[in-house]
């Protein structure tokens, strides 16, 4: 069970409410609610209210937009960690995407009457907050940016270079973060077409693949591709 200690002490842990006070911290934590989500299961659907800034604790979350026709396209991946939610509660109007759990997945929910009321008495949260919500806007219009100029196989060569990046061990290995099909409709391609590129790039040296795993043999070649 969580006290006001423990949200407490994962508060403070995180990047967006660092530096804030023990009276802060606890008045956020009296806000907040654990969530438990199994693998496909929704924190919220798009058209329904939502009131709540989401913290991904552990496990994943995709942020799905749905169609007329069926259709459903994934507009963003949270890790653990990260955090969603914010600017559908600063708009006050029902959530513009469906959240739903890859795998199992824990949420802490911080209260919308929690935010408000510190973002009324702390101006430099105000200002983690902006900061939090440009970046995700800069990365949304790099997306608009990759799907208008570049190519199925520079999409998914820049995926895979910005996950090296990321990991620590080697600096060339990439542990694919969720199922290729998820992956493929993030950098908006068919499955088949992400396939077909892991493929290629491993049928000419560039990558070696087995399973989710895979091997960057030829980074500066990879990094060449992204400059056609």
């Amino acid at each position: 069970m969580l006290t006001t200690t423990s949200v407490s002490d994962l508060l403070s842990r995180t990047p967006l409410f660092q530096g804030l006070a023990p009276g802060q911290l606890d008045a956020l934590s009296r806000g907040c609610r654990f969530v438990s989500l199994d693998r496909d299961e929704a924190a919220f659907h798009q058209g329904s209210p939502t009131r709540g800034f989401f913290m991904v604790l552990r496990g994943q979350m995709q942020l799905t937009v749905s169609t007329a026709d069926g259709a459903r396209k994934v507009v963003e991946i949270i890790r653990e960690g990260e955090s969603f939610g914010a600017a559908i509660l600063f708009e006050g109007r029902d959530a513009p995407a469906t959240a739903t759990a890859l795998a199992a997945t824990e949420l802490l929910v911080v209260s919308g009457t929690a935010v408000f009321g510190l973002l009324d008495r702390d101006p430099a949260f105000a200002r983690r907050i902006l900061a939090n919500m440009a970046g995700r806007l800069h990365r949304l219009l790099q997306d608009v940016k990759s799907y208008s100029l570049m190519s199925g196989t520079q999409r998914v060569v820049g995926l895979l270079l910005q996950e090296a990046e990321g990991d620590d061990a080697t600096g060339n290995v990439v542990r694919l973060p969720t199922r290729k099909q998820v992956l493929a409709s993030r950098l908006n391609i068919a499955p088949e077409t992400f396939s077909r590129v892991l493929h290629d790039l491993s049928a000419d040296g560039l990558i070696g693949v087995a399973g989710n795993r895979i091997v960057l043999h030829d980074v500066p070649r990879l990094t060449a591709l992204l400059e056609r």
